[in-house]
């Protein structure tokens, strides 16, 4: 998780959501102003599963004013390549919405 998070905040234009001390892998975030479909729907082009939209959790993304959020689950078996494979996919797509 520690390597995760160094990795995302050190995204230009990605805003993390959720940064309690004692937080699960699970990494909510939008990239730059890109809606979180279109960025859900190029990770899935590039073998990335990841979720969007509220999460079951409406009432916290009207309190922040966005529709929703990318959201990346990691778990025990998630490689430190597989992260940086996620921040680079993460750029390229940064890439095709300049």
């Amino acid at each position: 998780m520690d390597y995760g998070t160094t990795k995302l905040i050190a995204t230009d234009g990605l805003r993390l959501y959720g940064r309690a001390e004692n937080k699960t892998c699970i990494f909510s975030f939008l990239l730059d102003n890109i809606h979180s479909y279109d960025v859900g729907m190029f990770l899935d082009k590039m073998s990335i599963a990841v979720r969007v939209g509220h999460h079951c959790t409406q009432p916290l993304w009207d309190h922040y004013k966005v529709e929703g959020s990318v959201r990346a689950s990691l778990a025990f078996y998630n490689t430190f390549e597989e992260i940086d494979y996620f921040c680079e996919a993460l750029k390229k797509i940064q890439k095709m919405f300049k």
